[in-house]
């Protein structure tokens, strides 16, 4: 190269380079000018390379920039908080791909607004979509759409000064009653999570409206940046990210398939990788319930929870008060293998438009319910800046609420309209009711938990359980106890002295045979103002001349008598 220009780009004078490219740098050296105003030229050049082969930093000048390039400096403030954002902020650096391909879809659904309005944009018949690019001779990424894409001045107030939400503004401006449901971001600090795996990036933008120029914008995310006007570029943002040396399993295809499925698998537009679609999977959350086959969410269910069986249960849902979700839930034909002693670990995937917070998030389910499969999706969820870490707040709770009340709901219907098929559900999961029997501190959820529960009786056939509302059905108006026996077995049950002094007197008696029946029997303590008793405990007699009844207790007084207590006290 002549002593005056050099090419920074941060690589090896000797790194491979794609065919064909080689022989055209080799044309563009020979070519290189002696002024400011031929270097203008091949700075336009260098867009359409970037585009055409790979990440190829700058041509600079040893001496001032040509008047095309303009360089800014980040404010003091801005770089503090730049440097927070690309080391401390996010607590895994993958979390960049779904910045950046969240920023993406959020500049495609802003385009498709803009067509819906009946605006005059570039290029209106292309298929909207996201590309993500990979060389692993250069350590790069490339991240582009073809979305509303940036003017200069959009450029520099969205990049240049952080923390501020260009998709915010967006949803400001459009004003109250538009469907705003796909717009992902809300604090502007994506972006500069490229800077916690990328030594350089570059920014190749056009806007939308037609006529409009193309813009180049260049950091290292230290103290400034460059911005210059390029042409060849076409409508839409294309993200460049050299990378550092210890992040090169970013530019690998399964690392980067993996981060995609994990985090952005259920994004509004196609997402393809080297040609190949990458969330070929639909969210069918979003979609009335009505319209999605047992086929489908029995794939969905196997793409979210890694089973080969099918859901035993299938629960999906909308809410909008007290907190907007929508839900799919799944019980899964057989227990998951757990650890009952840290169920803290387990948990529904937390989505935020469509975009994945949490993989397992725990705080929003009790822990009795840790065995369900699948999504939560809420726009109402208080994230931090970083979209990782929910915030302390009633909403999580309101959550929780919400998802509990449905799923009890949902069993009570399914027990009375298939009891073979619930009596399956009771023996693979009752443990769990029984923890939540135990821990809940609601009433009304522990009257609600109670109907679920089942138990064989004396007056039915081996092996046939009835819930305490059956008991009920057909036990005499006065009796005041719902009896059962702890046994090991039937057998033993019916063998016991306690059965016989009940079955002597008539009263029908519930059989448990799980030892931790007796702390949820007793946790209980009563069911519709029937006192649940132990067999063993019962206070059972033969009727007494003093007008005692059965059971040992005074009998009711009558309406007119009860009138004159009540009138005397």
């Amino acid at each position: 190269l002549p002593p005056r220009y050099s090419i920074s780009s941060g690589i090896n004078a000797e790194w491979p380079l794609r065919p064909g490219f080689e022989g055209t740098m080799r044309r563009i050296v020979r070519l290189l000018p002696h002024s400011p105003r031929q270097l203008q030229s091949i700075r336009s050049i260098r867009p359409r390379l970037l585009a055409r082969h790979a990440y190829f930093s700058t041509v600079t000048e040893e001496v001032d920039d040509p008047p095309s390039t303009q360089k800014h400096s980040f404010k003091a403030e801005t770089q503090q908080l730049l440097d927070i954002v690309a080391k401390s902020l996010y607590s895994e650096r993958e979390v960049f791909i779904r910045e950046l391909i969240s920023n993406a879809a959020d500049a495609l659904e802003k385009l498709r607004y803009r067509q819906s309005k009946g605006d005059e944009i570039d290029n209106p018949l292309e298929t909207l979509k996201i590309d993500v690019s990979l060389s692993s001779s250069l350590k790069s990424i490339t991240i582009e759409d073809n979305g509303v894409g940036m003017t200069k001045e959009e450029l520099i107030s969205n990049l240049g000064t952080i923390a501020r939400s260009g998709s915010k503004e967006f949803i400001k401006n459009i004003g109250e009653g538009a469907d705003t449901s796909n717009i992902i971001g809300q604090f502007g600090v994506g972006f500069y999570s490229a800077f916690m795996v990328g030594s350089h990036v570059t920014v190749m933008t056009k806007s939308a409206t037609p006529g409009s120029p193309g813009y180049v914008w260049n950091s290292s995310g230290e103290n400034d940046y460059e911005v210059h006007e390029a042409v060849g570029i076409p409508r839409g943002t294309r993200i460049i990210i050299q990378l550092k040396d210890d992040a090169a399993e970013f530019c690998t295809k399964d690392r980067v398939i993996e981060v995609l499925k994990k985090h952005s698998n259920f994004v509004s537009y196609p997402i393809y990788l080297e040609g190949s679609q990458v969330n070929t999977v639909q969210p069918i959350w979003t979609r009335k319930s009505s319209e999605v086959t047992e086929e489908e969410h029995k794939d969905f269910y196997r793409s979210i929870s890694g089973r080969n069986d099918s859901p035993m249960y299938t629960l999906q849902f909308s809410v909008d008060t007290p907190v907007s979700i929508k839900c799919v839930l799944y019980v899964p034909q057989f227990i998951p293998k757990f650890d009952f002693a840290n169920l803290g670990q387990y948990g529904i995937s937390l989505y935020s438009r469509k975009v994945m917070v949490q993989a397992k998030n725990p705080k929003l389910l009790p822990e009795w319910l840790m065995f369900l499969q699948g999504v939560v999706d809420s726009e109402d969820v208080p994230l931090n800046l970083s979209r990782e870490l929910l915030q302390e707040s009633v909403i999580i709770n309101k959550i929780k609420s919400v998802i509990t009340g449905k799923m009890i709901s949902y069993l009570n219907r399914m027990a009375k309209r298939d009891a073979n098929k619930y009596e399956e559900f009771y023996k693979e999961y009752g443990q769990f009711l029984r923890i939540g029997l135990v821990s809940t501190e609601s009433q009304s959820e522990r009257e609600d938990l109670t109907r679920l529960l089942r138990f064989e009786s004396d007056k039915e056939d081996s092996g046939v359980l009835i819930s305490l509302d059956q008991y009920l059905d057909r036990a005499p108006d006065d009796q005041r106890h719902i009896y059962y026996l702890s046994a090991p077995s039937r057998e033993i049950a019916l063998a016991s002295p306690y059965y016989e002094n009940l079955a002597g007197h008539g009263y029908e008696v519930l059989f448990s045979y799980n030892k931790e029946d007796d702390v949820v029997l007793f946790k209980i303590e009563t069911y519709k103002d029937k006192r649940l008793t132990s067999a063993e405990a019962a206070n059972v007699k033969a009727k007494e001349k003093d007008g005692r009844n059965e059971e040992g207790e005074e009998p009711k007084l009558d309406k007119q008598s009860g009138s004159v207590l009540s009138s005397w006290m």
